[in-house]
């Protein structure tokens, strides 16, 4: 082969060789692209029909069919309304947070029941408070909502809202008083934004 011809040929291999890489290029990455797309697709299609995850629940109540889950954010806004209206004693907004056949079981062992046996009940605490010299007030720990899961029977209501678990500290301000605070715990029962019982327990603490 002459030397002229021999420079056509590889001239003509060189792009040919070109056109077959860039071929395969263009055909290779739209094969990758379709892929990664097809993969994002998936992706996507999977994340939209996973099924919520299940609640977590744990612990029991004897006798009962009952377990015990997280309960709503709701549930601790509605408590802490009524903190805030107790601290001010803001009578009037604190019955509005409160059913009208609401049981309330205090830590001396009365039983109050509805919104103005419970307001007529602070109000004697406070007037025993001051009388002792005391100041009526507290800090407010902590507060979580719980709530229980459904046990299929419609005739039981502790199954229905939330329960809201909050602890108190009470610092005693008469110097004259053996008792250095008191720390309180209750327990709401809060159903529609209205508190439908509730239970005290208090622990004293001596100087």
């Amino acid at each position: 082969m002459k030397v002229k011809d021999t420079l056509k040929y590889n001239l003509y291999c060189t792009i040919n060789i070109r056109k077959f890489d860039s071929n395969y290029f263009n055909k290779h990455m739209k094969n990758t692209t379709l892929i990664f797309a097809l993969v994002c697709t998936f992706s996507f299609t999977s994340c939209n029909e996973t099924a919520p995850c299940e609640t977590s629940t744990n612990g029991f109540l004897t006798d009962t069919d009952f377990q015990v889950k997280m309960g709503s954010s709701d549930a601790v806004e509605v408590f802490k309304q009524l903190d805030t209206a107790w601290a001010k004693l803001d009578y009037d907004t604190m019955k509005t947070y409160i059913a009208d056949k609401a049981s309330f079981s205090f830590a001396d062992g009365f039983v109050a029941t509805g919104p103005q046996e419970f307001v007529d009940k602070i109000k004697a605490q406070v007037a025993k408070s001051l009388a002792e010299g005391n100041n009526y007030e507290w800090t407010t720990d902590y507060a979580f909502s719980l709530a229980l899961t459904d046990d299929g029977d419609d005739s039981t209501s502790m199954d229905t809202g939330d329960w809201v678990n909050a602890q108190f500290t009470s610092k005693n301000s008469s110097p004259d008083s053996e008792i250095d605070s008191e720390v309180i715990y209750e327990y709401y029962h809060i159903v529609d934004g209205k508190v439908t019982g509730w239970s005290q327990f208090k622990k004293t603490i001596k100087r």
